[in-house]
């Protein structure tokens, strides 16, 4: 993946923002959604949700006993009207996965029934009805498809190693062979869903059954639309096995109301259905960082609905309204079901409708335009953005008779383009096609680095450059066509910016970058001291930001007395460990965590271990009340930079032992294996591999030991650390023992080992058996301390660890139950003890 470069981000003091502040109620959401008229006894699988004039579609698969496809419709992602059945054609029956994908005024939908190869339905709208168009052209399950900037198609689908791709010659039809795109979580991997952002190709994808607990997401980058892709460091990036949603998989993705933020639309398992399995739709924000993002989620209590954008405007009337300034030229209307309307076939010059509001200097802005009437040699259609007056404005027009789009800008009276592009040879300039542009200012954090304008026509990017214009009105113009325009909406956001003024959910992670935004367009706020004997204690400092080893970026020397604010969403009170992700630049620093009530959450210290290398810094076990708040992180001594804080439930660890002297294993949780409690013994059979676990997810520091015997010299066992997210991964014959994340300390034939397992295995440390490890013969006494981000290893009588390993990686697991693995041999436990680390 690309790394950013350096950036440096002129930052303000905003005084005001470490003070309370009144909040209005605000509009929430919960997850799983349930909606009236779903699938019953089904649900909603499957949901894929796309945009259409200023509407969002919803459409789930359909119950294997039953034929049509529901669809439902929503103006803000939160309040859903049932639209009915968009086709009752028999071959629906069980139609998987359907996406819906608009193209030069027609609606294609793409499903595969009950799993047996693809077709296409075809219709002129997206509530239907939907009809057969193609016959069947397999390519298993789960198609979606993806139109590259220069109108390429491509078709995605599961394959037998993962992700296949091939090109597509039209809407219609897919003949090329498909190869696979690297997208792999090896094992059956379905549900691929493609975008792209800052010239990168993004893939999300799910594996590994619907019916596992361990169904999950995975997403990955490429430079290219057919791979290789490359793995987020991060995967899963939404996962959860226990508590209210599980077996969470097979997403889409769609941009919010605001135009700038970005949801993951999922489903939830929760068990079996009549026919099928009974699933509801889950939606969480990506928040992005650099060229990487992460899931906010599994969330499932009150989270804060979509942000709506500053302007908006669907025409469902029979008048412009107050909002609308109407330029002299043409003859403008507006219809309920049609929109606004302008005749200008027979006028010179240009006609032009703007708001009256005005952007700010950055900002995302959406239009929807059609040309209505034969056009003439010099007909143009489109767009208005920036206008401050009638010298000082940008254009986007559709140019039927070049077939081109061309951007150009006023400024002081004079006209220039800014660049121009081929329209694909079939565009039909008489069918809705949306436009988007995009402004950020210099400096923006929107800009992410790149062009300060970007235009899109129908989602393909077809300029990016520089732009001297600043924010204004937009609207719509044309000239020498009769043309209707449909929704227009903007926002004073752009290319992520909103992720900065948004509260996170918690428990979850946090980026550092993504402090609150300031005052006036900023992207961040903070202080540095002030110098010499000024009045004021702070003055406006500059704020650094370093590219990180996932493509994104941390807050770099962070000095004393600077600060950041950071708007959190806490799910429930109660008691929460919060770990930093920190490299001290000097032998010791200290960061202090303030309420917006000015009170004092925790302090962390901090004492630099090894230059250049990162550490986390705890603190437990903190009284922490609910709800939407803003924290405060001050520097109070030293150095630093910054990559990310977690908050999680804690849970306080007790001295506990199991001896199995009752003869029952009660308390434990069993997930694969045969297991059996035997003259006081913990057993499992080398028959299949075997993973059960106890405890607390939210025990964080903590000594185990057991007595473990291997009872042949083969195969591997022994203790998880630190275990989360378990489930069964030899269910429906997934054939996986790795279904769980933590770290695993084993002994095999070879020696001693520590593993760290992310439904995926990466070997961490070993040591081979010899005069400083006994246990060769199958006979082991093993103690464990988890502290922090260390973990060292005892064996036998040992008083000194045989085995230590800091995780220094972007991911430390740093609180999680104990468990008990093992594969290809047979094992007997005995005396697990668990107490607090002092």
């Amino acid at each position: 993946m690309r790394l950013g470069k350096w950036l440096t981000i002129m930052l303000l003091l905003v005084t005001a923002a470490c003070s309370p502040v009144e909040r209005e109620p605000v509009r929430t959401w919960s997850n799983p959604v349930s909606l009236a008229d779903e699938w019953e006894e089904y649900g909603l699988g499957d949901p894929f949700i796309f945009s259409f004039n200023g509407y969002y579609y919803l459409y789930v698969s359909t119950r294997d006993t039953d034929a049509g496809i529901k669809v439902w419709s929503s103006p803000d992602l939160v309040d859903w009207t049932y639209r009915g059945l968009c086709t009752e054609d028999p071959l629906t029956t069980a139609a998987y996965a359907p996406e819906v994908r608009y193209w030069n005024g027609k609606f294609y939908m793409y499903t595969s029934p009950a799993g047996n190869g693809h077709y296409v339905l075809e219709s002129d709208s997206p509530v239907g009805p939907f009809r057969v168009v193609t016959g069947n052209f397999g390519r298993t399950i789960d198609a979606s498809t993806f139109v590259d900037d220069d109108g390429t198609w491509y078709f995605y689908y599961a394959g037998t190693g993962g992700i296949d791709a091939a090109p597509m010659d039209s809407p219609l039809s897919v003949t090329a062979p498909g190869s696979p795109t690297g997208a792999y979580m090896d094992g059956w991997t379905e549900g691929p869903t493609l975008f792209k952002r800052n010239g990168l190709y993004y893939m999300t994808y799910t594996g590994n059954h619907v019916f596992s607990n361990g169904y999950r997401i995975d997403a990955a980058v490429s430079e290219s639309p057919l791979g290789p892709f490359e793995s987020f460091q991060g995967n899963p990036v939404l996962i959860r096995t226990e508590g209210k949603t599980v077996g969470l998989g097979h997403n889409s993705l769609v941009t919010g109301p605001d135009l700038d933020s970005m949801y993951m639309i999922y489903h939830n398992l929760e068990g079996p259905g009549i026919v099928g399995p009974l699933r509801h739709m889950n939606m969480d924000r990506l928040f992005w960082n650099g060229d990487g993002f992460a899931v906010a989620g599994p969330t499932d209590t009150p989270q804060p609905a979509p942000a709506l954008p500053a302007f908006a405007d669907r025409f469902e009337r029979d008048k412009l309204g107050k909002s609308w300034v109407a330029s002299r030229k043409g003859d403008w209307s507006v219809h309920p079901d049609k929109g606004a309307g302008v005749r200008t076939a027979d006028t010179s010059g240009i006609a032009m409708l703007r708001t009256k509001s005005k952007t700010e200097p950055g900002y995302t802005a959406e239009f929807h335009v059609r040309a209505e009437s034969e056009a003439k040699a010099e007909a143009r259609v489109g767009t208005v953005f920036s206008y401050r007056d009638e010298q000082n404005y940008g254009t986007v027009w559709l140019n039927p008779a070049a077939g081109r789009m061309e951007v150009t800008e006023r400024s002081g009276g004079k006209e220039q383009v800014l660049g121009e592009a081929d329209l694909p040879a079939d565009f039909d300039y008489s069918q809705w096609h949306k436009i988007r542009i995009e402004h950020a200012t210099a400096g923006d954090a929107g800009s992410g680095g790149h062009a300060n304008l970007r235009v899109y026509v129908d989602e393909m990017q077809k300029y990016a450059g520089s732009s001297a214009s600043d924010g204004g009105a937009i609207g719509y113009a044309a000239s020498g066509v009769d043309a209707r325009f449909g929704y227009i909406a903007y926002s004073n956001d752009v290319n992520g910016s909103s992720d900065w003024r948004s509260y996170q959910p918690l428990p979850g992670q946090v980026q550092a970058v993504h402090f609150e935004e300031g005052e006036e367009g900023k992207a961040y706020m903070a202080v540095k001291k002030a110098e010499g004997g000024s009045e004021s204690p702070y003055r406006p400092g500059t704020l650094s930001m370093e590219s990180n080893e996932a493509g994104g970026y941390v807050l770099s020397g962070l000095q004393e007395r600077e600060w950041a604010n950071y708007l959190v969403n806490l799910d429930e009170a109660g008691r929460y460990s919060i770990h930093f992700r920190i490299r001290p630049m000097t032998e010791s620093a200290t960061l202090k965590l303030i309420s917006e009530d000015d009170e004092e959450i925790a302090t962390f210290e901090a004492t630099r271990e090894k230059a250049g290398e990162w550490q986390t810094v705890s603190a437990q076990g903190l009284e922490l009340p609910a709800g939407q708040q803003r924290w405060r992180l001050e520097i109070t001594a030293g150095t630093l930079d910054l990559d990310w804080f977690r908050a999680e439930r804690y849970q306080a660890v007790e001295t506990w032992e199991d001896n199995f002297d009752d003869g029952n294993d009660f308390g434990w949780t069993r997930f694969e294996g045969m297991w059996s409690v035997k003259n006081e013994e913990l057993r499992a059979s080398s028959v299949s591999p075997a993973k059960s676990l106890t405890g607390e997810p939210g025990w964080s520091d903590y000594f185990v030991e057991a007595d473990l015997q291997r009872m042949e010299n083969t195969g591997r066992a022994g203790l998880l650390i630190r275990a989360s997210e378990p489930a069964n991964g030899l269910d429906q014959n997934q054939n996986r023992s790795d279904f769980v994340r933590g770290y695993y300390v084993y002994a095999d034939a070879e020696g001693l080992h520590l593993d760290k397992i992310n439904y995926a295995t990466t070997s961490l440390i070993s040591l081979p058996w010899g005069t400083n490890l006994p246990g060769a013969d199958g006979k082991l006494h093993l103690k464990v301390s988890a502290r922090g981000a260390t973990i060292e290893v005892y064996a036998g009588e040992s008083s000194q660890p045989v085995l230590s390993y800091t995780d220094r990686s972007a991911n430390p697991y740093l609180q999680g139950r104990i468990g008990l693995q093992s594969s290809d041999v047979a094992v007997r436990i005995d005396r697990v003890k668990v107490e607090p680390l002092q």
